[in-house]
């Protein structure tokens, strides 16, 4: 545990210093209410024998001739003040040890991300970002939960058990030694559930996080997921992960019920046996054992005997701590092999821009079977324009990387200005490229803001310029809020591209990295961004990956690379010449080009292939009269749009109502609990038994206190034989009343653990597939942003074991307490019993504070919360775009909004924190006041002789025990409170209706499909920008059988076209129609059954190529031979069949095994495998 505390400062020593003290101070409250206890006990004794109740002078204490009224009026007294010192070193220790923890908790934290951030490539690669944004939220955590409150409870209940035993030493040291005596078995059993649960917890911990990875992964690419109907298969794999937590689940809930039924059996018979030999040294040690000796000793032991109980949930707590921490803690101390944050490393004086590999051997560290670079020697002149060009997967990208140091060669050099880049400060190796990827990522905040993320201390001047050079300065003044529109998802390809470019020009960099920087433009954009970027090359060293080979024809070097290695270098003239490999690619586009003009056509060889393919499967369909349409999208320079911004103001009738969502408050006919158990209705039997067991071991506690009174009224018997044959009776009785609640306690454990894993499990599919079922535009909300669905689905799945399971076998454990023993207190003495009883509202008022702290920390509305989802959004976001990142040298960045968010989440729980110590200080001291309050009324009612001292006793101990095993069940109402605000949330969202569902199986499916597409006077905006109109009166026929191409600048609705025709989006106004029919009056599934779609940015998953192209289809079982047809048509099997693993290589977490080129091939063929009536392609072939 050492390593957990390692983030303390002098203050967080100093609180856990004071902390401990007041937690060990805590513990001598009890001793001394012991002593006080045996002075009471002895004096009702003495009233008793002044009332002829009892005749042995063992009950008596020798020697006190006080008058017993007086005596008990000033022990109570003692007992008030005792209480409110209870009160105040409680709080301190539970205020001190939270405040402390949540301090060390931040530092843990941001640690943690740092140390993620820093990490080299290669071992993302080798990783899922799913499952590390799940670390950074549930592990952290488990480890606040072990090293702060348990801690504190736990000094606060071993300080108890310390004390307490002293204390009965000192009282009667035979009968403690006797009790000690079971302690190694305790301390066998204790041993035996720590390993059980660390065990358990670690396998848990894996299955779920798992689960978590794949949840983020499907939530990235719910386009994707939609366009193909792959929700069911999505929720299958999420389930079948789950299957295996629900296992682990159940397992530990069997492991932990024996365990802790044995502690039970051990400890219930060491009781039996003090039971016994009690009375025996009273009867025969008469002059050092009275009864009060007896008792106090008696309750010591059972007071330790319980705290020690007590301290499973919190062992409990540290070994799931200890599970979280190894990993958690193997990354902080993971020493990167590639830096960022290292300041070591030479700074060169004089930057030139010479770049040569010598030698370079290179494969990627999760494909270690699969060279990439095999003996790459190239050199790139400074102040010079090279072209690197070649099939997909030959090393382009690669040796971008690489230059970048986001890898380092397996062998070679890689050289920059004559000194070896792995010698060169990395910080200022980075900060001198830019680079503009094949895929833009934009960032969370606003078009500026991503803007200023290549140099954050740019002016507005200087951000302004960047957009003018990459032509994005007149669309972005077209949006809403100029520069301070909110980026994302909602901005076109063309858009996000143009604005990547900006951030990549904006800091002057002295090497300029080009991979596909213009494949998103059209025509025009490209033509003026590639003027820009030609006058950005000057004086510095550029590095360009092209597929259009048109756009490298003028640059000084073109190098041919193949199988890693240089086959060609020189002019495009010279290479023109040589006719080799330059030749044949040059060759092979121009043969595919039918305009004049090159610059302007982007129909290449695989979008033609694919047109063809549309063709020539609508003539083979003739006789089942269906034919097949492709819209293709293209960019083009002839097109003039004006703004449709212009005319914002003057369309009327489309009011910010169109978007909001009417939230509907249902009417509670029922405890929410119980709509919780409709949902667990198929366990029925499952929770029907552990109820009764739940509802028994309950019992228990009032059952063994009955039988402890009972001991007691037998000591008043004069006939020493009739009182041994007694107590041994009664001693067999209280070893069976232990047996029974062990055997109650196995049942309810496993009984409620079956239920409890399968309800969370039903939630988690539940919340997942709700998620699913929402129409695109629900995910367009900034508050459905990605890192806030995974961070919501990850917190409230795992806060639901806080509402099942054992939370749920507690309360029913206390239902049963109190059941029990109100029928047996009310029957010995019902005044009393009521004046006891008032008590019970103050108990319930402490729950409740622990409670509403935690529900309000997980509420959904509560500023913590918020700002904690907005910290896990910046770390989904980071993980998921590491190389962009790293590329733009801005892990400090995230870094610090990061720390910012959490910042404001970490002031917020140290506010709350204080009413959390409070209610615990309270619950630990309520016992002192209820002691006051029952022997002060007791002794007036046995003064009045109301009732005798024996049943005072009876109806003291039944109460007071069933309180401390209701006392139990209260420790769990943070967890309870948790659970029901994540339960809550699940199930108001399960309410919500979506607007599209794709699983909607009303609407009508044509026998006969034409593909005949038109759009009728449609009228267009996003439900997340209801202030910018995309669409404005659209009238377009789409002719089956006929290609359609859509033109236009970046913006025009060209992409929004293809997402009304798949139904992402319904027309705020008009109708799109298939053969006549409104798509909105067809099946939704069968609509997109018919539609073919390959995006822009390609999406896979991190399964295996077969897998992602049998993706294509999700409604039967593609077979083998479809898949590599399909692969064939896209020209992408022969690169499958080469790998080492051929179908079954993964392409990673969003294909990052593949190249960019490889990534769109496997997208065309999972399009085609569908055999669609209607193919979409959204710039199909830009990789």
């Amino acid at each position: 545990m050492k390593l957990y505390y390692k983030y303390s400062d002098k203050w967080d020593i100093l609180f856990m210093i004071l902390g401990t003290i007041t937690a060990f101070a805590s513990g001598v409250a009890m001793p001394i209410m012991m002593w006080l206890f045996q002075s009471v006990a002895n004096s009702l004794v003495n009233i008793g024998k002044g009332n002829a109740t009892t005749t042995s002078d063992c009950y008596s204490s020798s020697g006190s001739n006080a008058d017993p009224i007086s005596a008990i009026e000033d022990i109570i007294k003692w007992y008030a003040t005792l209480g409110v010192s209870s009160i105040v070193v409680h709080w301190m220790a539970y205020g001190f040890w939270m405040s402390s923890t949540e301090r060390q908790i931040r530092r843990i934290r941001y640690e943690l991300f740092e140390s993620i951030l820093s990490q080299e490539i290669g071992w993302f690669d080798c990783l899922n970002a799913g499952e590390l944004s799940s670390r950074l939220i549930e592990d952290l955590e488990n480890i606040r939960e072990g090293i702060g409150f348990r801690v504190a409870d736990f000094f606060c209940l071993l300080s108890r058990i310390i004390a307490t035993l002293i204390f009965s030493f000192y009282t009667g040291w035979k009968l403690t030694l006797v009790f000690l005596s079971i302690s190694p078995l305790i301390i066998l059993s204790v041993n035996l559930l720590v390993r059980v649960i660390i065990r358990y917890t670690e396998l848990e911990l894996q299955a779920y996080s798992t689960a978590n990875a794949i949840a983020q992964e499907v939530l990235g690419a719910i386009r994707t997921v939609t366009a193909f109907s792959g929700q069911n298969k999505e929720t299958e794999r999420y389930e079948k992960n789950l299957t295996e937590g629900r296992r682990v689940g159940i397992q530990k809930g069997i492991m932990l019920g024996v365990t802790q039924g044995l502690v039970n059996i051990v400890l219930y018979g060491g009781v039996a046996i003090i039971f016994w030999y009690g009375p025996y040294l009273i009867r025969n040690e008469c002059q050092n054992y009275s009864a009060g000796h007896w008792m106090v000793i008696f309750i010591s032991c059972l007071t330790s005997t319980f705290a020690l109980a007590n301290l499973f949930p919190n062992i409990q707590a540290f070994a799931e701590a200890l599970g979280s921490g190894g990993y958690v803690f193997e990354i902080i101390k993971r020493q990167s092999k590639i830096n960022i944050f290292k300041n070591d490393g030479e700074i060169p004086m004089n930057f030139i821009g010479d770049i040569e590999f010598k030698n370079v051997h290179f494969k990627y560290p999760s494909r270690q079977e699969a060279p990439i670079l095999n003996g790459l020697n190239v050199k790139i002149p400074s102040g010079k324009t090279v072209a690197l060009c070649g099939p997909s997967g030959c090393g382009k990208s690669t040796t971008i990387q690489l230059i970048q140091r986001f890898y380092d060669p397996d062998n070679g050099q890689v050289i920059l200005d004559g000194r070896d880049i792995r010698s060169i400060n990395l910080k200022w190796l980075r900060s001198n490229i830019g680079i503009v990827s094949q895929e833009p990522v934009l960032f969370f905040g606003t078009i500026e803001d991503n803007i200023r993320y290549g140099k954050l201390d740019a002016t507005d001047e200087e951000v302004i310029a960047a957009a003018k050079m990459a032509n994005a300065h007149d669309f972005i003044m077209q949006l809403p809020h100029n520069y301070k529109t909110s980026s994302g998802d909602k901005l076109s390809g063309g858009q996000k591209q143009r604005v990547a470019i900006a951030r990549a020009l904006i800091s002057n960099p002295k090497i300029l990295l080009l991979d596909e920087a213009t494949s998103a433009l059209d025509n025009q954009g490209e033509k003026l961004v590639q003027e820009a970027l030609d006058k950005a090359k000057e004086g510095r060293t550029t590095i360009v990956i092209a597929h259009r080979l048109s756009t490298i024809k003028n640059a000084d070097i073109i190098i041919g690379l193949e199988h890693g290695q240089v086959v060609e270098y020189g002019t495009h003239n010279d290479l023109m010449q040589c006719k080799g490999l330059y030749y044949e690619l040059v060759t092979a586009q121009s043969e595919k080009e039918k305009e004049k003009e090159v610059d302007s056509d982007k129909e290449n060889e695989m979008e033609e292939a694919l047109a063809q393919q549309a063709l020539e499967s609508t003539k083979h369909r003739i006789r089942r009269q269906s034919r097949r349409m492709s819209i293709m999208l293209r960019r083009t320079s002839v097109v003039s749009v004006k703004s449709v911004a212009s005319e914002l103001n003057s369309e009327t009738g489309y009011d910010l109502g169109l978007i909001e969502e009417v939230e509907e408050k249902p009417l509670i006919s029922m405890p929410f609990i119980f709509k919780i158990l409709r949902l667990n209705s198929p366990e029925w039997f499952y929770l029907v038994l552990g109820a009764i067991s739940s509802l028994a071991f309950g019992g228990v506690m009032p059952a063994f206190s009955l039988v402890f009174s009972e001991v007691f009224g037998a000591l008043a018997e004069t006939d020493l034989n009739k009182q041994e044959a007694e107590i041994r009776t009664l001693t067999y009785v209280m070893f069976l009343v232990g047996l029974a609640g062990a055997i109650s306690q196995i049942i309810s454990s496993v009984t409620l653990a079956k239920a409890g894993e399968e309800l969370t499990m039903r939630m988690r599919i539940l919340s997942f597939k709700t998620i699913l079922r929402q129409e695109i535009g629900w995910f367009d909300m900034d508050e459905n942003n990605l890192g806030a669905l995974v961070t919501r689905l990850s917190s409230d799945a795992a806060s639901l074991k806080g509402f099942t399971g054992p939370t749920f076998g507690a309360i029913l454990t206390a239902i049963g307490a109190l059941i029990t023993g109100l029928v047996i207190s009310f029957e010995a003495g019902w005044k009393l019993t009521l004046v006891i009883l008032c008590f019970t509202p103050l108990m319930v008022f402490t729950g409740l504070i622990q409670g509403q702290q935690f529900s309000k920390a997980a509420g959904n509305k509560n500023e913590a919360t918020s700002d904690a989802e907005d910290g896990g959004k910046y770390a989904t976001q980071a993980i998921e775009n590491i190389r962009t990142v790293v590329s733009l040298h801005r892990e400090e960045n995230f870094i610090q909004l990061y720390e910012e968010a959490f910042d404001r989440d970490f002031r917020s729980r140290m506010f709350y924190l204080h009413y959390v110590a409070f209610a615990n200080a309270l619950a630990n001291s309520l016992m002192f006041f209820i002691h006051a309050a029952a022997f002060g009324y007791g002794v007036k009612l046995i003064q009045s002789k109301e009732m005798s001292f024996y049943n005072v006793f009876r109806v003291f101990s039944v109460v007071t025990f069933a309180a401390m095993s209701i006392g139990r069940s209260a420790s769990m109402a943070p967890s309870y409170a948790k659970g029901k605000a994540s339960a809550k949330r699940i199930l108001e969202l399960n309410k919500r209706e979506s607007k599209i569902d794709p699983e909607d199986s009303s609407g009508i499916t044509l026998s006969d499909v034409n593909g005949n597409i038109e759009f009728r006077d449609v009228r267009f905006r996003y439900p997340a920008r209801p202030k910018l109109r995309i669409l404005r009166h659209l009238n377009l026929t789409c002719n089956s059988g006929a290609t359609t191409a859509l033109v236009g600048p970046s913006g025009s609705g060209k992409s929004t076209t293809v997402a009304l025709i798949q139904r992402f989006y319904d027309p705020l106004a008009g109708t799109v129609l298939l053969d006549g029919y409104d798509i909105k009056t067809l099946n939704i599934q069968w609509l997109r059954s018919l539609l073919g779609l390959v995006q822009q940015e390609p999406v896979l998953f991190n399964l295996s190529i077969r897998d992602n192209i049998a993706y294509g289809d999700n409604t039967r079982q593609v077979t083998q031979d479809e898949i590599e047809a399909a692969a064939k048509k896209a020209n992408i099997h022969d690169v499958i069949t080469s790998l080492p693993e051929g179908y079954e290589t993964s392409c990673g977490a969003k294909g990052g095994q593949l190249s960019g080129g490889q990534k769109q091939r496997i997208a065309i063929a999972r399009a085609l495998v569908r055999s669609p009536k209607i193919l979409l392609l959204d710039e199909a072939t830009s990789a």
